[in-house]
């Protein structure tokens, strides 16, 4: 499929934050756990004056649609497993998958075969509900989201509960006492962590075009 190049900016795995996402071994607990995914390409139109988050679309290979990023945005941005559902065409449109994560995806392969060959068809027909709403409600704007909030509270409080509650809930179970100090310390780093997440994400969705 062919993009013009004078009016969109082709975002692929050769673009830096493209590369970042695939390397970054958070991608376990949003790819594996949440089902948030990346298309392999993603059009942002260079000649929109609009944020970032307002001027970039998502091409099917299918049927050549170019979907509005913001259909994937607040409540449908989890939940895709097998990939982004086209709006037009309600075929799966073909996503990247960060390397732990599929690290992860090969050695568990003959677990998950039969699991996913019946979820699939079901997980299909839920998402094309979930797009249809997508499609038939205002698309958000940049600005009306707290990306500070989303980036403490949610981000913040995923790494929070993964990386430090679980573990210390893991000793506890085999005899060891609570750590409330590290409890407590790393609510605090996760905290401060999710919102320096969400201060880049809001100026980087908010980017202007030329």
């Amino acid at each position: 499929m062919e993009y013009d190049k004078d009016r969109y900016e082709i975002w692929t795995l050769r673009n830096p934050y493209i590369l970042f996402y695939v390397l970054f071994p958070g991608t376990i607990i949003t790819e594996l756990i949440l089902g948030h995914r990346i298309p392999k390409v993603m059009l942002i139109d260079k000649k929109s004056d609009k944020p970032w988050m307002e001027r970039t679309y998502v091409p099917c290979p299918h049927c050549q649609t170019l979907n509005d990023g913001r259909l994937w945005a607040k409540t449908h941005s989890v939940g895709h497993w097998f990939g982004l559902l086209c709006a037009s065409c309600h075929q799966v449109i073909p996503c990247l998958w960060g390397i732990f994560s599929l690290a992860i995806l090969v050695i568990t392969f003959p677990l998950r075969y039969f699991p996913a060959r019946f979820f699939r068809p079901r997980w299909i027909e839920i998402e094309k509900k979930r797009i249809r709403k997508a499609t038939e409600r205002p698309l958000i704007q940049a600005a009306n989201i707290n990306w500070r909030l989303i980036g403490a509270g949610f981000f913040g409080g995923f790494m929070w509960l993964f990386m430090t509650f679980i573990p210390q809930a893991w000793d506890v179970y085999n005899g060891k006492e609570w750590d409330l100090m590290m409890l407590l310390v790393g609510f605090l780093i996760s905290t401060v962590m999710g919102l320096f997440w969400g201060v880049s994400m809001h100026h980087f969705m908010n980017r202007k075009g030329d």
